[in-house]
């Protein structure tokens, strides 16, 4: 059953807050009284908090909580049976509540909490970032046309570390066209062996792409020079070479 919540008076000056749009706001302060006293988690389901929240508009709930989450708000995560849940870890800290409720959502994962109270945590990749990729649609990201294989990894490392959002952001700041798909390989490839020592996520990731960049260029430069070499030579060059001789 849905909870009455308190809201600070400093709510509107935060900057996270300040940042989103009239909708999320409204959403975020209403989506508080749904979520577990001491946790702050609630459900990911987009029918329940539509009805619940927006119930007689005709407004886009998938996109409010995408935007609520990009702005650190929401942290969401799945537990062992494929349920989806939203965590607000600021919610229970925010409130006064003299007489909690039984807990009946699950709490988040120890690793996040502890990424998050270390400022180190990562967001996984949203819904509505994985559907379109899936999708593979016109005017998506030049990563969506890699194969299969690539976009399992991708999925696999996106559970840790949102490679996209990595991905998105090389290309805007390094104008970089796109990374091949046998370097995203090397990289989820060496992540999967080396994640368990890894602490500071982006520079890691940084690190490993211009290392497996480099390295995948100068073997496609030693293939190049290999078939250059074994190439038969036409012909008329051959004669040419052969008079340079005289």
């Amino acid at each position: 059953m849905a909870r009455k919540r308190q809201i600070d008076p400093i709510y509107p000056l935060q900057q996270e807050i300040a940042q989103l749009s009239i909708p999320a706001r409204y959403f975020y302060i209403l989506s508080w009284c749904h979520m577990d006293d001491a946790t702050g988690v609630m459900p990911y389901d987009i029918f329940m908090l539509k009805g619940q929240i927006f119930p007689a508009d005709d407004i886009d709930v998938v996109k409010i909580i995408e935007e609520i989450i990009g702005q650190r708000r929401y942290f969401p995560f799945k537990t062992e049976d494929g349920k989806q849940w939203l965590w607000c870890p600021t919610m229970p800290k925010n409130q006064i509540i003299n007489h909690p409720s039984r807990s009946k959502y699950p709490a988040p994962p120890t690793a996040l909490r502890e990424c998050y109270r270390s400022g180190n945590v990562a967001l996984p990749l949203s819904r509505v970032e994985l559907s379109r990729v899936e999708l593979n649609k016109p005017g998506q990201p030049y990563w969506a046309g890699y194969d299969i294989n690539i976009q399992e990894q991708m999925k696999e490392i996106a559970k840790d570390f949102n490679i996209y959002q990595f991905l998105g952001k090389l290309k805007k700041d390094k104008k970089i066209i796109e990374v091949p798909s046998e370097v995203i390989n090397r990289i989820c490839t060496s992540w999967e062996k080396n994640k368990a020592g890894v602490k500071d996520k982006w520079p890691w990731f940084i690190k490993a792409i211009s290392r497996e960049w480099e390295s995948w260029n100068a073997e496609q430069n030693i293939r190049k020079h290999q078939i250059i070499k074994e190439a038969p030579i036409p012909k008329t060059i051959q004669q040419i070479i052969a008079g340079m001789g005289k």
